[in-house]
């Protein structure tokens, strides 16, 4: 008789599935951002979705009859994720006023390469010599990316550097949110920074306005979808799939990302495609494909 094989517990694909449902959600949600803007302003448009993910994820803790609020010591360090998550999209929302959804797209894959680089340099972490080799290919990629500006948008090269601000931004909160995340859950510790991120820029919005223009029905879906699908859904979803498959598992799949954006940027926006734009994607992710085999 052959081998006898224990079978896979069940539901054993459902980490997989919202590791790339958050992937699809933050791939649209560049496209999304500029729809919005076409009647929201960028602190409006910031603190609506950030309020709606709080309120979504809150709501589902009280559903599970939980605490609401992270554990006392890492009240302070979300606070601190909040206001880093709150400047993240902010940035990325007024980035994308003056570029392209699809570029924005591409330039962000930059992240795990600035993770790794921060995580050697201030965590001491070890990283191999084929990690920085391929830190500095990424590196030119994201130049090739950002070296030559469509007609469109004559502001793209301020735009793409906003964009790539957030990726050092995102890589802080990424780190500092291990701790919070272990001891209080991704479900606490997300609620709870969207919820801080939302603050500064609903002040801000109480003085300049929601609204550039009458909202329309897009935006309004447009702003739900921010709020509801790329905050609230997507960070929980991904942050679900971390615990459950690992790291290097669950953020395999962001490859699929910038795919996902320049596909919905070609057929909602009826973005450009640059030669530049797919040689400068594409070797970015060669080099963060190589960070992640370094490790």
């Amino acid at each position: 008789m052959g081998q006898l094989v224990s079978p896979r517990p069940k539901g054993h694909w459902q980490p997989y599935a919202k590791a790339l449902l958050a992937t699809i959600f933050w791939g649209l949600s560049f496209v999304a951002v500029r729809v919005a803007l076409e009647t929201a302003s960028p602190f409006g448009l910031v603190w609506m979705r950030n309020a709606l993910g709080a309120g979504l994820l809150f709501g589902m803790l009280a559903a599970e009859r939980g605490k609401l609020l992270p554990e006392p010591q890492d009240r302070a360090r979300c606070a601190l994720l909040g206001l880093i998550l709150g400047v993240h999209l902010l940035t990325q929302t007024i980035a994308l006023r003056w570029t392209t959804a699809a570029r924005a797209g591409w330039i962000i894959t930059f992240v795990p390469a600035v993770v790794a680089l921060a995580a050697a340099l201030f965590l001491k972490r070890r990283l191999r010599a084929q990690g920085w080799f391929g830190i500095a290919v990424a590196t030119a990629g994201a130049w090739i990316l950002t070296a030559v500006s469509p007609v469109e948008f004559a502001e793209a090269k301020l735009g793409d550097a906003l964009i790539l601000l957030t990726c050092f931004l995102w890589a802080s909160y990424t780190l500092l949110s291990v701790g919070p995340m272990k001891r209080s859950g991704p479900l606490r510790t997300t609620a709870f920074s969207l919820a801080i991120a939302a603050l500064p820029s609903f002040c801000a919005a109480a003085y300049a306005g929601n609204w550039t223009s009458a909202p329309n029905v897009i935006s309004v879906l447009s702003i739900g979808f921010l709020g509801i699908g790329a905050s609230a859904i997507a960070m929980w979803a991904f942050n679900d799939a971390v615990s459950s498959i690992g790291p290097e598992r669950a953020a395999a799949f962001q490859y699929l990302q910038p795919f996902v954006t320049l596909t919905a940027a070609v057929l909602v926006l009826d973005e450009p495609i640059s030669g530049n734009l797919i040689a400068g994607g594409a070797t970015v992710l060669l080099g963060v494909w190589l960070v992640q085999r370094s490790k």
